[in-house]
């Protein structure tokens, strides 16, 4: 019934378009979606700025905005869009549509704070955000900010945020579909219609994404020494399909008075396969998730002019696992897991020739209700409530070439935890805590020539620990109820760059690079026994030292080189004696990228390079992994309002893991056709 109901929503969308007038592609003036550019301040232009987005020009950290035009048409998940910027590492479990995490400047994913529209995915469950539960058909542009988060976000964290701005509604009538198909029968469709006429716009947008992914790799059975036992085999069991439809209603009272409400639905169905790929591997895992949120804007309120903003939100998550045949976890397994969140968050800023002050303040409530549908003795409730509160100053001096930006965060954290197990599966005694944590952070930006900015910045942040790490879950992870909050300092050093240069040959240099470091202590990581079952347990310290840059040229009228650079340290500063020295599991020491794109007319080409090295699986280093090397290239034509788009990846077709067991594909092509009117 659900795919009936979303499927006839895509009809209906693509209805709209059939009965259209054609019309160019965009508006006036404007070119062919970009292949792959990246633009490091945001364009407020194509979408009107609204009280509690962040001011690029005001803040002190390093952010990359990536906008729509850099993903649009292509057959792309979110995970593959971040994973080409400097200081941004993806790993993913098999491909397209697999379970994808984010991490920045060496940060957990955990310690990577996603956001959508204001609203925090990072739940108490924990596990870190899967970004293939993100829909690009959504997004109109995606905010990095490493390390130092700005007061706009309601929670902060040791690596910085991932912010997804998704579609607003413009002036009059437009709409827009997308068909696509690649290897692996990997199938796309979605489609988007919104009207915005006087005071009343609405907004929907649906899309569909599905993939066997059976793509061939060597399986060497695991036994590295032995190739007597090696064998080209097809991908089992990682199959998946989802759907997502995003609805926004909006009313403006006046000018400076309006109500937006927004309902974002997905769900999917994905398998899971096994260590070492067992045809026989049936095990599951589905995901449901609803997201609403009712905001209210009102500016140029009272005497002194505040800008302001009122938004509260309920999230419902329905997770079910099934390995009933114990496939691939610690037994038979059979779980359902169901969070809910509600709450409510205030934003207030007030903004004079000299300074921009700003104040939040957020309450929400967490329930965490695992269920175990085979033995029926179901572990108890958990819950966690979160009050926050944070005030924020952006000074501007000698005439807006200085910004100091200080600001300073209060959480209170109060868990009821009766959800743990032991590893016999007991329900162990239910325990309470109450924290208070204070976040100080300063950054400094200094403009002295209009191409030319100086940056650093502070912050001391807080992780508590997740309801995942507490737990444990799905038969991989083994719970630890006694885990600490992970404390962590950042900081930050650097410049940006960007000329509009007068020569013939050369139109424009965009070149910015930063030093930045980070202390942790009781960083919370997994250690993993022989089974490749893990438990989540505090380490002393951990210190990270890296420095990332990038580069784009446009040069010779028609071409663009882009470039991207990290080296980081990820040293872990254990105790044990064993780990001490080490480095941390699962992030790289080099990453670069290199790509260049060349347009005429309404054609583009483009061809990039991406290599990462240095990373290991394990805390004691003893499991390298392979470095990645990926050849990728495209090539799209607008044709009026038609833009035709294909791709290939990997097109060396080498083999690589971003975790130990779990390939991703070889070679690959895509295709897909859109219309926009």
């Amino acid at each position: 019934m659900k795919k009936t109901i979303f499927l006839l929503l895509l009809v209906f969308l693509c209805d709209i378009l059939a009965l259209s007038l054609p019309c160019v592609f965009a508006e006036s003036g404007r070119d062919a979606a970009t292949l792959d550019t990246i633009v490091v301040t945001a364009d407020q232009e194509d979408e009107k700025f609204q009280t509690g987005d962040v001011d690029m020009e005001e803040t002190t950290g390093f952010v990359t905005v990536i906008e729509r035009e850099a993903f649009e048409g292509k057959m792309e998940d979110l995970a593959e869009v971040l994973q080409n910027e400097a200081g941004v590492q993806v790993r993913q479990a098999g491909g397209l549509g697999s379970f994808s995490t984010v991490s920045l400047r060496g940060s957990s994913s955990d310690q990577v704070m996603v956001f959508v529209d204001g609203v925090l995915l990072n739940d108490a469950s924990g596990g870190g955000v899967d970004l293939s539960s993100i829909a690009l058909s959504d997004v109109a542009a995606i905010e990095v900010y490493r390390g130092v988060t700005p007061i706009n976000f309601n929670k902060a964290s040791i690596g910085g945020v991932v912010n997804i701005r998704t579609l607003r509604a413009k002036e009059g009538l437009n709409a827009s579909a997308t068909l696509g198909y690649g290897s692996f029968n990997t199938r796309q469709a979605s489609g988007f219609v919104n009207h915005k006429r006087g005071k009343w716009d609405y907004l929907i947008s649906a899309s569909y994404l599905a993939s066997d992914n059976d793509f061939k790799f060597l399986n060497d059975n695991h036994t590295k020494y032995n190739p007597n036992d090696d064998k080209w085999e097809k991908r089992n069991n990682a199959q998946f399909d989802q759907e997502n439809v995003l609805a926004k209603f909006g009313y403006d009272f006046t000018d400076d008075m309006r109500i937006d409400l927004v309902n974002q639905w997905f769900s999917k169905d994905q398998g899971l396969p096994n260590w070492n790929n067992s045809p026989k591997a049936d095990a599951s895992f589905a995901t449901e998730r609803n997201i609403t949120a009712l905001s209210f804007i009102a500016n140029d309120v009272g005497p002194l002019h505040f800008n302001s903003r009122t938004s509260i939100d309920y999230s419902y998550k329905d997770e079910l696992y099934n390995d009933s045949h114990g496939t691939i976890g610690l037994g038979r397994q059979k779980s359902r897991y169901i969070t809910k969140r509600y709450g409510g968050d205030f934003f207030l800023e007030w903004l004079t020739d000299m300074n921009v002050l700003s104040f939040m303040a957020d309450f929400h409530h967490e329930g965490y209700d695992p269920q175990d549908l085979l033995t029926h003795k179901n572990p108890n409730k958990s819950t966690r409530d979160t009050l926050a509160f944070g005030l924020q100053d952006s000074v501007l001096l000698f005439q807006d070439s200085l910004t100091i930006t200080p600001a300073l965060r209060y959480t209170h954290l109060k868990d009821d935890l009766r959800s743990a197990t032991n590893m016999w599966g007991v329900v162990l005694e239910g325990k309470e805590r109450n924290e208070d944590y204070l976040s100080p952070q300063i950054g400094a930006k200094y403009s002295p020539l209009d191409w030319l900015s100086l940056r650093s910045n502070l912050a001391k942040y807080v992780r508590e620990p997740s309801f995942f790490e507490l737990f444990g879950d799905r038969g991989f992870i083994v719970g630890n109820p006694d885990l600490k909050a992970e404390k962590g300092v950042n900081f930050d050093a650097g410049f940006e760059l960007r000329w509009p240069a007068k020569a013939w040959w050369l139109k424009y240099i965009s070149l910015n690079a930063a030093y930045f470091g980070s202390n942790v202590d009781d960083l919370i990581t997994f250690v993993y026994d022989s089974r490749g079952i893990g438990k989540a347990q505090n380490i002393s310290k951990a210190e990270i030292r890296g420095v990332e840059s990038a580069i784009s040229i446009d040069f010779l009228k028609y071409f663009r080189l882009v470039g991207n650079a990290t080296w980081q340290d990820p040293a872990n500063k254990s105790e044990v004696k064993a780990f001490n020295g080490k480095k941390l599991p699962g992030r790289f020491e080099n990453s670069y990228l290199g790509r260049l794109e060349a347009r005429y007319a309404g054609v583009k080409v483009y061809g990039e390079y991406i290599r990462e090295t240095g990373m290991y699986y394990d805390s004691a280093n003893l499991l390298p992994a392979k470095d990645k090397n990926e050849f990728n290239a495209g090539v799209s034509w607008l044709l009026h309002s038609f833009l035709f788009s294909l791709e290939g990846r990997n097109l060396t077709n080498e083999q690589y893991e971003d975790f130990n067991g779990y390939p991703m594909p070889g070679r690959a092509f895509y295709f897909t056709v859109g219309y926009r009117y």
